[in-house]
């Protein structure tokens, strides 16, 4: 189960990576519209996807932690992203580049 769990996380991370339009990580962390909708679709695609796939039926609470655990990895993520770019130490890489 813990395998299926980190599976099932990394596919839905890379599913609401997938998104078009990108969805707004920090609207999304902190609960939205998008949030509900993007959790109703992936959580069902997911187990749909499993189920056509891999011939196994996944349960609900392993769905909603791992689509859970996906967001806030993403989100943590996008929050070290946006840290290292404000960061003293990639100055002199900016520099560099002259930008």
């Amino acid at each position: 189960m813990k395998d299926q769990l980190a599976d099932v996380t990394y596919w839905l991370a890379l599913q609401i990576s997938k998104t078009d339009p990108p969805v707004n990580l920090d609207e999304i962390y902190q609960g939205s519209v998008e949030l509900d909708y993007l959790y109703q679709t992936l959580t069902n695609k997911a187990q749909h996807y499993w189920w056509t796939e891999n011939g196994v039926e996944l349960s609900p609470m392993l769905v909603n932690n791992a689509f859970f655990r996906a967001v806030a990895s993403l989100y943590e993520r996008n929050l070290e992203y946006s840290r290292s770019r404000d960061c003293k130490e990639t100055d002199w890489v900016k520099g560099l580049l002259h930008l």
